[in-house]
């Protein structure tokens, strides 16, 4: 899946935008886990990630919830995931449904979408940040660091 990426080429200082297909795996997993999260009356999901030097993933899982309500991590969504199977010399993609705790969907959607909008990014120095479910706006937001070592050489012969 690659997801469309626009932007203003016009204007440098707009950044770009990542828009995910609401057909596609995450598309439909956003919608779901913002409707879940939104019936059991969640403000905000956040999944945290850190990782440098070729690994790193989600670290943390948090949900906020008003006047500290609370919220059963463990309960169960239905959610999709792409399998692959190597058949007759070449890659099988399906979709299937599955069920996992709204915690391991979490984290599998915040893995999945970190991949595709900053892929790579835990290699050399790394990065972190944050992917944020805003149940009252209906979005999730990417927070993201890139980590990179600078240098500065100067030579001078007199």
């Amino acid at each position: 899946m690659t997801p469309e990426q626009t932007g203003n080429s016009a204007d440098a200082t707009e950044p770009a935008r990542y828009v995910i297909d609401e057909a596609s795996v995450l598309g439909r997993n956003r919608r779901i886990l913002l409707a879940t999260l939104v019936q059991a009356g969640a403000v905000t999901a956040t999944a945290t990630y850190v990782g440098c030097g070729d690994s790193g993933g989600v670290e943390d899982v948090s949900v906020e919830m008003p006047a500290e309500a609370p919220f059963d991590m463990a309960a169960l969504v239905t959610v999709f995931a792409e399998r692959g199977v190597f058949e007759n010399g070449e890659w099988q993609t399906t979709i299937v449904e599955q069920q996992l705790s709204i915690e391991q969907a979490l984290r599998d959607f915040a893995d999945e979408v970190i991949d595709v909008v900053h892929g790579g990014w835990e290699n050399g120095d790394g990065g972190s940040g944050s992917v944020i479910f805003d149940c009252q706006a209906g979005t999730v937001r990417i927070e993201h660091t890139a980590y990179f070592t600078d240098s500065d050489y100067e030579e001078t012969t007199l």
